[in-house]
């Protein structure tokens, strides 16, 4: 192992260089620090009508409607000599500067970077010395994207298909850590052809390293590129037989952290009004894509699993259920990149615990119950069919 070295975060802005794009390809190609933006990616339909409603409408934190939720094109990164912790997205170069936008995300949970490789003390970091080395190397998933499915598709892969869309990957590989099948298909739905080389060791060494600062929770500004993503979805060959539904609701009832109250009630009634039930975390990518494409009416609480609305067609609706205290556009600024029509509903919430059953209540997952007035609800959804 070699020393520890104390390091510190920087921010992209105060110590990459910015420049224009051939700048920025010569600076890479001699492991040189740099920056350049990026266009931003028109969305691939117009925007479709939206509404806002339920009893905390007024609450909602978005703010004015009238205007279209935030856009930002990303910055692409570049950076010499690093060290790179792959399923955190963690870049350390050797100077011990780690960088702001790429480790953000697992930063905002663990500001010591304790739960990172690597890490120790009052931020030390040890690199090991028979660590990987590739000459270099694109990094693209935030620590979000090892578990959420929204990080994932819409931080981790709109910063490959930034990455690709500037010709960057064509003779620089793709860094990941040893990944799950359903990442494995979701970079095989939308960046078909892309070779990632994946890594069981925790830390690898790169010579040159590329990323991009959208692997901060892009999935709150993004752009046309979800659109792109999307639409190669839209393309991919489906298994013969793969279930397909005009009208599709995505449960929660196997997820403890947030837990509607009285939502089986609420399964039941859209049962009758001709929707599909499904668990997400219990299908395939490709199962989840093929339902998204088909669909008129998705309606779910918010959850990572509506980052599927990029697979919808242009026209279809999503009826998203918003607790006031987890409120949020990053669904509305999805639909309106792919012309899907987003009406929210926002429910006051949290109510008391009590009202959730025991054995919800006492797992550690547990985080709160919200409890919509099933009524007013199922009214909000009939006007959406």
């Amino acid at each position: 192992m070699s020393a520890p070295t104390p390091v510190r975060v920087v921010h992209e802005l105060e110590v990459l260089p910015e420049v224009d794009f051939a700048t920025f390809r010569a600076r890479f190609a001699a492991g040189e620090r740099a920056r350049v933006v990026t266009e931003l990616t028109p969305p691939s339909h117009p925007r479709a009508p939206e509404i806002l409603a339920g009893p905390e409408a007024g609450a909602w934190w978005g703010g004015d409607m009238t205007t279209a939720a935030p856009t930002v094109p990303p910055q692409l990164c570049a950076a010499g000599e690093s060290w790179v912790v792959p399923a955190h997205g963690v870049i350390v170069d050797v100077n011990g500067e780690v960088f702001d936008a790429a480790s953000y995300e697992v930063r905002h949970g663990y500001p010591t970077f304790k739960i990172t490789p690597g890490f120790s003390g009052d931020l030390d970091f040890t690199g090991p010395e028979d660590a990987p080395y590739l000459e270099s190397g694109a990094v693209f998933m935030p620590w979000g994207g090892l578990f959420n499915y929204g990080h994932y598709l819409l931080d981790g892969l709109t910063t490959l298909r930034a990455l690709q869309k500037a010709g960057l990957l064509e003779d620089t590989p793709v860094v990941a850590p040893k990944l799950e099948p359903w990442q494995r298909d979701l970079i095989t739905v939308c960046l078909p052809g892309l070779k990632v080389v994946e890594f069981s060791e925790p830390i690898v060494r790169l010579g040159r390293v590329i990323y991009a600062d959208s692997m901060n929770h892009y999935l709150h500004r993004t752009d046309g590129l979800a659109a792109e993503l999307g639409a190669r979805g839209r393309e991919t060959p489906l298994p013969a037989g793969v279930r397909k539904a005009k009208r599709v609701y995505f449960s929660r009832r196997g997820q403890v952290n947030r837990h509607m109250v009285g939502e089986w009630r609420f399964e039941w009634a859209l049962r009758r009004r001709g929707f599909t039930i499904v668990r997400p975390e219990k299908l395939g990518v490709l199962e989840q894509v093929a339902l998204m494409r088909d669909a008129e009416v998705v309606v779910a609480p918010s959850g990572a699993a509506l980052a599927n609305v990029v697979f919808m067609p242009p026209g279809a609706r999503v009826v998203e259920i918003q607790p006031l205290n987890f409120s949020s556009q990053w669904v509305r600024g999805a639909c309106q990149q792919v012309g899907v029509e987003w009406r929210g509903y926002v429910c006051a919430s949290p109510c008391s615990p009590a009202k959730a059953p025991s054995l919800v209540r006492v797992h550690p997952g547990f985080q709160y119950a919200y409890q919509p007035n099933m009524g007013d609800l199922l009214r909000f959804v009939d006007a959406a069919l």
